[in-house]
Protein backbone atom coordinates (compact mmCIF):
# COMPACT_ATOMS: atom_id res chain seq x y z
CA UNK A 1 0.00 0.00 0.00
CA UNK A 2 2.79 2.45 0.85
CA UNK A 3 4.40 1.81 -2.54
CA UNK A 4 1.09 2.52 -4.27
CA UNK A 5 0.62 5.76 -2.33
CA UNK A 6 4.16 6.80 -3.16
CA UNK A 7 3.46 6.03 -6.80
CA UNK A 8 0.29 8.12 -6.72
CA UNK A 9 2.16 11.03 -5.16
CA UNK A 10 4.63 10.89 -8.04
CA UNK A 11 2.05 10.52 -10.82
CA UNK A 12 1.61 14.11 -11.87
CA UNK A 13 0.89 15.71 -15.19
CA UNK A 14 -1.10 14.55 -18.19
CA UNK A 15 1.54 12.07 -19.34
CA UNK A 16 1.13 10.08 -16.11
CA UNK A 17 -2.68 10.10 -16.04
CA UNK A 18 -2.99 6.44 -17.11
CA UNK A 19 -0.58 5.35 -14.36
CA UNK A 20 -2.52 7.42 -11.82
CA UNK A 21 -5.83 5.95 -12.96
CA UNK A 22 -4.65 2.33 -12.79
CA UNK A 23 -2.92 2.71 -9.44
CA UNK A 24 -5.79 4.62 -7.83
CA UNK A 25 -8.41 2.22 -9.13
CA UNK A 26 -6.51 -0.82 -7.85
CA UNK A 27 -5.70 0.72 -4.48
CA UNK A 28 -9.17 2.06 -3.77
CA UNK A 29 -10.96 -1.11 -4.80
CA UNK A 30 -8.65 -3.20 -2.60
CA UNK A 31 -8.93 -0.95 0.44
CA UNK A 32 -12.61 -0.03 0.04
CA UNK A 33 -14.17 -3.18 -1.44
CA UNK A 34 -17.86 -3.25 -2.41
CA UNK A 35 -20.42 -1.39 -0.34
CA UNK A 36 -20.13 -1.91 3.41
CA UNK A 37 -23.03 -3.45 5.31
CA UNK A 38 -22.89 -0.42 7.58
CA UNK A 39 -21.10 2.80 6.70
CA UNK A 40 -18.41 3.88 9.18
CA UNK A 41 -19.59 6.63 11.49
CA UNK A 42 -16.15 8.19 11.94
CA UNK A 43 -12.55 8.07 10.79
CA UNK A 44 -11.76 5.82 13.77
CA UNK A 45 -14.21 3.21 12.42
CA UNK A 46 -12.05 2.69 9.32
CA UNK A 47 -9.35 0.03 9.41
CA UNK A 48 -5.66 1.02 9.33
CA UNK A 49 -5.30 0.75 5.54
CA UNK A 50 -8.45 2.80 4.94
CA UNK A 51 -7.29 5.44 7.40
CA UNK A 52 -3.92 5.64 5.63
CA UNK A 53 -5.53 6.20 2.23
CA UNK A 54 -7.98 8.79 3.56
CA UNK A 55 -5.19 10.61 5.41
CA UNK A 56 -3.09 10.58 2.22
CA UNK A 57 -5.89 12.35 0.36
CA UNK A 58 -6.53 14.83 3.16
CA UNK A 59 -2.85 15.85 3.18
CA UNK A 60 -2.63 16.43 -0.58
CA UNK A 61 -3.88 19.43 -2.52
CA UNK A 62 -6.99 18.55 -4.52
CA UNK A 63 -5.22 19.01 -7.86
CA UNK A 64 -3.07 16.00 -6.93
CA UNK A 65 -5.95 13.73 -5.94
CA UNK A 66 -6.42 10.45 -7.79
CA UNK A 67 -10.10 11.16 -8.52
CA UNK A 68 -10.59 7.75 -10.08
CA UNK A 69 -10.97 6.17 -6.66
CA UNK A 70 -13.40 8.62 -5.12
CA UNK A 71 -16.43 6.50 -6.03
CA UNK A 72 -15.18 3.92 -3.53
CA UNK A 73 -15.11 6.58 -0.82
CA UNK A 74 -18.64 7.67 -1.70
CA UNK A 75 -19.90 4.08 -1.36
CA UNK A 76 -18.40 4.02 2.13
CA UNK A 77 -19.94 7.43 2.95
CA UNK A 78 -16.50 9.00 3.47
CA UNK A 79 -16.47 12.73 2.61
CA UNK A 80 -14.90 13.58 -0.74
CA UNK A 81 -14.85 17.38 -0.59
CA UNK A 82 -11.38 18.41 0.59
CA UNK A 83 -12.45 20.57 3.59
CA UNK A 84 -14.90 17.89 4.72
CA UNK A 85 -12.30 15.15 4.35
CA UNK A 86 -9.74 17.14 6.34
CA UNK A 87 -12.30 17.66 9.11
CA UNK A 88 -13.19 13.93 8.99
CA UNK A 89 -9.52 12.96 9.48
CA UNK A 90 -8.98 15.69 12.07
CA UNK A 91 -11.87 14.46 14.18
CA UNK A 92 -9.98 11.24 15.01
Amino acid sequence: MEAMLTGLAGCTGVERSQDRYCTAYKLFTLVFPATPAEAPRSFADLNHAQQRVVRFLAERPTDGWPTDGLDALRRWKVPTAHPDLRAYVGSA
